[in-house]
C-alpha cells in the first residue's frame, strides 16, 4: 500500500485486503491477521492435497474469486515444514502464483528452513529462495535454547519503510554509541531488546553451519528409520507421510472404542516414564503420537526404546480397559461402531450371541437389546431386528452415547422406531469427539415426555418416511416452545419427500430435479392394460421411467422401465402397493460413465461426501467398483480435494438455492451433473449416511474431507448451544 498507510491506516486501501495460507498453516498466521487489524476472516485457508501440501490450483481459484468480489489479495504463506507432520508446501509453485498476482510471498520456515544447511535435505525446499520473507527458528534444528526466532527479508528497504521511526531521541550521530545506521529498532516493533542472538552466534562460531547441516540430515535419516520400524510392527500404524524429521503414528487398538484415549494416555505415560517425550496431536480426526526428532544426540537405540515403551504401555492400557467391569456390563456401542465392524468384514454372529447372552442374563439391559437390534439388521434380519428394538424400547426410551473426550456439548436426538434408515445416523458425525449424544425415541400419538434429558441442543433426527409423518406433524407444535435450540425442524424434514422436493426445487437456478409423483399399484396396472395414459399419471412424461416403492432405501426396488410391458413385469415381481414414478434422465458423461455425487450442506456450506463412478446408471457407492479401480479412486480424490474450488463453485447458486428452499441446517444431497451443466438432484435427505469408514490405505483422501464435515457439524452445534445460530424454519411459497 506504500508508506503512506503508516499514517493513514488501512482505511486508505482501495479495497479490503485478503491473505492466503494452507489449512495446515501455523496458528501464528491467523494471529498476525488479528493483531494487525485485518481480522482472521481476511485469511483464506486453502485446501491441501493428498500430500498435506497447499493445493495451488485451489489457491489460484480463490485469488480469482476474491478479485472478482472486489477484494485485494496481498499476501500468501507457504510452509516449509508443518508443525503436525513436517510436510512442505510446493514453494516454487506458490512463488510463481505470487509473482503473477503481485502478492508478497512469505515462507513459514520455523520448523524446516534450516534444512537448507544440509545438502541432502535442501532440495526438498525448492522455491524457498524466491520468498520475499522467511521466518525461521534456531531453537529447533539450530540446537539453541528458546527463544531464537528470526525473520529474513529480501529487500531491507521494505523492512525499514515499515518500522523505522524518526524520533528525536533516536537521532543518529557520527561518533559515540549512537553512531551508525540502521539500528535494530529500525527493523521491527521492539525499541529495546536483549541480546537474544548471542546464543545463536556462539553456536555458529563453535560448530559452523556445515555441522548443523549434518545434524539436520541425521535427524531426517532417523525419522525414516523410525518410519520403517513402525511400518514393520503390526501393532503400530503410521498416520502421515514422513517429509522431514516428524513421525506421526499410533498404537493399534483393534476395535477398541477408546483408541484415541489410549494413544493420548500413552503419550502421558511416556513423559512420566522419562523414556521419551513425544507430543500428542490430532490427524484426520484421530489422536496420534508425534515424534519430532531434533536433538543431535538422538540415536537409533533411542528410537528402539520409544517403540518398545509404546508397545508395552499400549498393551497394558488396552488390557486394563478390556477387563470386565461391574454392571452394567458394557455401554451402548451404537450404530457407528456396529456398522464399522460390518463394513470392515468382521463376523457379526459372535457379537450377536454375546449381546443376546447379556439380554438373557439381565432383562433390563436395554443397551444390549438396542445393539442387538442393530447387529441383526446389519445381518439382513430386519424383522428380528425390529422386534428386538421393540423389546429395548419397552425397557427405556432414552439411550446414551458418551463423548470420547471431555464432553462440551450435549446433543439430544429425537428419533422414532424403525429400521436403520428411519433416523439420521448422527453417531457417525460425532465419533471421537467431545459431543455426548442422547437418543430419545418417540412414538406417534403419544404425548411428549414431561421431563426431557438434559441437553444443550436438540436435533430432530427422524427421516422423512410415511410412518413418521404423523410424529413429525406432532413435533411441529412441540418444537415451537422447546426449552433449548432445535436444529433440523420437522417442517423442513417433511419438505424433503420426493414429491415435495420436486415441487420446491422448480425454478431453482442451475437445478434439475425430475418430476416425481406418488401413485398406486392399481393406477399403474390400469395404465398397463390401456386404461388411461402415462400423462394422466405423470404429465409430459415419456419412457423410460424410474420407479421405486414408497419408503424404500438404498436402491431397494429401484428400477428403470423402458415401456408398458416392462412396467407390467416390474409390478408382477414387486409386492409393494405404492410407488414413486419419475422420468429417467440420462446423465452419463462424454466417456459413457455415470457419476453420482454426495454433497453435505452444513448450515448452508457445501462439503464433499463421496463420488461414485460406474458403467451403470444406478450408482451405489458399494457396487460402483471404487475399491477395484484406482483410476476411479483418483477421480474421487480430485473431486473431494478440489471440491470447494471446483464443484462447489460451479454449482454455487444451485446449492445455495437448495439450502434456502429447504430451510435445514443439515442436509445431504445425492446428485449428478447433466451434460448441459445443471445439478441433477436425485434425493435430499438429512438422514443419509455420512461416514469415515473407508480404509485409509486405499482412500487416503477421505478422512481429511470427512473431518471437515464433522468439524463443521460440531461448529454448528456449538453456535446453536451458544445462541449464535438462528435456525431456518421457513421456505418460499
Amino acid at each position: 500500500l506504500g508508506t503512506a498507510s503508516r499514517s493513514s491506516g488501512l482505511g486508505a486501501a482501495p479495497s479490503p485486503l485478503v491473505a492466503y495460507a494452507a489449512s495446515t498453516a501455523h496458528g501464528c498466521v491467523a494471529k498476525a491477521m488479528d493483531m494487525c487489524g485485518l481480522g482472521t476472516q481476511a485469511l483464506r485457508l486453502v485446501a491441501i492435497n493428498a500430500h498435506d501440501q497447499m493445493d495451488t490450483t485451489a489457491l489460484s481459484h480463490m485469488i480469482a474469486a476474491d478479485r472478482a468480489a472486489g477484494l485485494q489479495p496481498f499476501f500468501v504463506v507457504g510452509t516449509a515444514g508443518t508443525v503436525n507432520t513436517g510436510s512442505i508446501d510446493g514453494l516454487a509453485a506458490i512463488a510463481a502464483i505470487a509473482k503473477r498476482e503481485q502478492l508478497w510471498f512469505h515462507v513459514d520456515g520455523a520448523l524446516g528452513a534450516l534444512g537448507m544447511l544440509s545438502p541432502d535435505v535442501a532440495p526438498r525446499f525448492k522455491g524457498i529462495e524466491l520468498a520475499d520473507s522467511i521466518a525461521l527458528d534456531f531453537h529447533k534444528w539450530g540446537q539453541v535454547p528458546y527463544d531464537a526466532g528470526y525473520f529474513l527479508v529480501r529487500d531491507a528497504a521494505d523492512q525499514l519503510d515499515a518500522f523505522a521511526a524518526p524520533a528525536a531521541y533516536l537521532a543518529r550521530h557520527t561518533r559515540g554509541l549512537a553512531a551508525g545506521s540502521p539500528w535494530p529498532c529500525d527493523m521491527g516493533p521492539d525499541l529495546s531488546r536483549s541480546f537474544r542472538a548471542l546464543k545463536t552466534w556462539f553456536t555458529l562460531v563453535c560448530h559452523g553451519s556445515d555441522q548443523l547441516g549434518v545434524a539436520i540430515a541425521h535427524s531426517c535419516a532417523l525419522a525414516q528409520t523410525l518410519k520403517n520400524r513402525i511400518e514393520a510392527c503390526p501393532e503400530l500404524e503410521l498416520m502421515a507421510p514422513v517429509a522431514l524429521n516428524i513421525v506421526c503414528f499410533r498404537f493399534r487398538c483393534g476395535e477398541h472404542q477408546n483408541a484415541d484415549h489410549i494413544n493420548t494416555e500413552i503419550v502421558a505415560d511416556l513423559h512420566e516414564s522419562g523414556i521419551a517425550v513425544p507430543s500428542a496431536t490430532t490427524l484426520h480426526g484421530h489422536s496420534v503420537i508425534r515424534a519430532a526428532i531434533v536433538n543431535h544426540r538422538t540415536t537409533p537405540s533411542d528410537l528402539d526404546a520409544l517403540i518398545e515403551a509404546t508397545l508395552t504401555l499400549g498393551r497394558a492400557r488396552t488390557q486394563t480397559l478390556a477387563m470386565p467391569r461391574p454392571t452394567p456390563a458394557a455401554p451402548l456401542m451404537g450404530l457407528a461402531h456396529c456398522m464399522r465392524l460390518a463394513f470392515e468384514g468382521n463376523p457379526l454372529k459372535p457379537l450377536a450371541h454375546t449381546l443376546l447372552a447379556r439380554a438373557e442374563t439381565d432383562a433390563q439391559d436395554a443397551d444390549a437389546l438396542m445393539d442387538l437390534s442393530t447387529v441383526l439388521q446389519l445381518q439382513r434380519l430386519k424383522e428380528h431386528g425390529l422386534a428386538t428394538l421393540s423389546l429395548a424400547l419397552q425397557v427405556k426410551r432414552s439411550y446414551t452415547l458418551p463423548a470420547t473426550h471431555q464432553p462440551s456439548i450435549r446433543l439430544l436426538a429425537i428419533m422414532t422406531p424403525g429400521d436403520l434408515m428411519a433416523n439420521a445416523p448422527l453417531p457417525f458425525l460425532i465419533e471421537n469427539s467431545d459431543i455426548a449424544l442422547e437418543m430419545l425415541y418417540l412414538l406417534p400419538g403419544e404425548p411428549m415426555p414431561e421431563q426431557l434429558p438434559e441437553h444443550d441442543v436438540a436435533f430432530i433426527a427422524i427421516s422423512d418416511a410415511s410412518p413418521a409423518h404423523g410424529l413429525l406433524e406432532e413435533l411441529k407444535s412441540a418444537v415451537s416452545h422447546w426449552p433449548r435450540p432445535v436444529l433440523v425442524r420437522p417442517e423442513g424434514i417433511l419438505r424433503t419427500s420426493r414429491v415435495n422436493a420436486f415441487e420446491l426445487l422448480q425454478g431453482a437456478p442451475g437445478v434439475l430435479m425430475p418430476a416425481t409423483v406418488q401413485t398406486t399399484r392399481t393406477a399403474l396396472q390400469r395404465l398397463c392394460t390401456g386404461d388411461g395414459t402415462l400423462s394422466d399419471l405423470l404429465p409430459n412424461a415419456v419412457f423410460p421411467l424410474i420407479i421405486r416403492p414408497v419408503d424404500s432405501h438404498a436402491g431397494h426396488g429401484l428400477a428403470q422401465v423402458a415401456d408398458l410391458p416392462a412396467l407390467a413385469h416390474y409390478l408382477t415381481d414387486s409386492a409393494d402397493s405404492d410407488f414413486f414414478l419419475s422420468p429417467f434422465v440420462d446423465y452419463r458423461s462424454a466417456d459413457g460413465l455415470f457419476r453420482k455425487y454426495r454433497v453435505v450442506l452444513v448450515d448452508g456450506v457445501p462439503f464433499a461426501g463421496h463420488m461414485g463412478v460406474s458403467e451403470h446408471w444406478m450408482i451405489h457407492y458399494l457396487n460402483a467398483g471404487m475399491t477395484e479401480d484406482a483410476q476411479k479412486r483418483g477421480e474421487e480424490a480430485h473431486f473431494m480435494t478440489h471440491f470447494q474450488a471446483e464443484f462447489a463453485q460451479t454449482h454455487q447458486l444451485a446449492l445455495q438455492s437448495i439450502h434456502e428452499r429447504f430451510g435445514l441446517e443439515y442436509l445431504v444431497i445425492d446428485c449428478a451433473e447433466t451434460p448441459s451443466g445443471e445439478l441433477l438432484v436425485f434425493e435430499v435427505d438429512p438422514g443419509a449416511v455420512v461416514h469415515s469408514m473407508d480404509p485409509h490405505e486405499m482412500f487416503p483422501y477421505k478422512r481429511p474431507a470427512m473431518q471437515k464435515i464433522f468439524d463443521a457439524f460440531r461448529a454448528l452445534l456449538q453456535r446453536a448451544a451458544q445462541g449464535k445460530h438462528s435456525p431456518l424454519c421457513t421456505a418460499p411459497a
